[in-house]
C-alpha cells in the first residue's frame, strides 16, 4: 500500500517518533505492530480528517499541499495523530496522561478544526486563498424603512419586530 496523494507526513516521520514500537526492526514492515500497511492507513485517515477541516475553513487541500510551509504544518498534525494511532495498537497502553488508558482518537475532528482555526491566519499570509470570502453569509439589513425592503410582506422570512416611526402620529 502507498499513501494517498492528498496525505501528509510519511511512515519515516512516524518511525522517528515511535521507534520504540519496532522491537528491533529498522522500520515498520509486515512483522511489526502496527504493520506498515496499518501505519499508512493511520496516516491516510488522519490526513483525511485534516483535509476535511481545511475544506470546512474554505481552503483547498491541494493548495495547502502545494505550499511547502503549509504542508509542513499538515505533516506535523498528521504525524502526531498517526503516532497516537500506532501507540494505541500496543497492549495495555494508550495515548493519555494516565497509565493504562486507551482513550484513542475520539476528538480527532474537533482537534483538526481547532488546529486549522489556529493556523488559518498563517495560511492566508502564506498566500493560500479560501474558496469562501469572509463576508459570505452576511446580508445588509440596515434599510431606513421597512417599506424600502424588497421583502416587507414575505411571511416566510423573519421580519423586523417593530417599524421605525411606528408611533409617529404627526401626519
Amino acid at each position: 500500500m502507498t499513501l494517498r496523494g492528498d496525505s501528509y507526513s510519511s511512515a519515516a516521520e512516524i518511525t522517528a517518533v515511535t521507534r520504540h514500537l519496532l522491537d528491533g526492526q529498522t522500520a515498520f514492515n509486515s512483522t511489526t505492530r502496527p504493520s506498515l500497511t496499518e501505519l499508512e492507513k493511520f496516516i491516510d485517515r488522519s490526513s483525511g480528517v485534516l483535509n476535511m477541516a481545511f475544506l470546512g475553513a474554505g481552503f483547498t487541500p491541494a493548495d495547502v499541499i502545494a505550499n511547502s510551509t503549509a504542508k509542513l504544518a499538515g505533516d506535523e498534525w498528521v504525524t502526531v495523530h498517526a503516532a497516537q494511532w500506532a501507540e494505541i495498537t500496543q497492549r495495555g497502553a494508550g495515548w493519555s496522561d494516565e497509565q493504562n488508558q486507551r482513550l484513542g482518537q475520539q476528538a480527532m475532528l474537533k482537534d483538526a478544526a481547532e488546529y486549522v482555526g489556529m493556523i488559518k491566519p498563517g495560511l492566508k499570509e502564506a498566500g493560500i486563498t479560501t474558496g469562501k470570502p469572509s463576508y459570505e453569509g452576511l446580508t445588509f439589513t440596515g434599510l431606513t424603512a421597512q417599506g424600502d425592503r424588497v421583502d416587507p410582506d414575505n411571511s416566510s422570512i423573519e421580519q423586523p419586530s417593530f417599524s421605525r416611526n411606528q408611533w409617529d402620529n404627526s401626519g
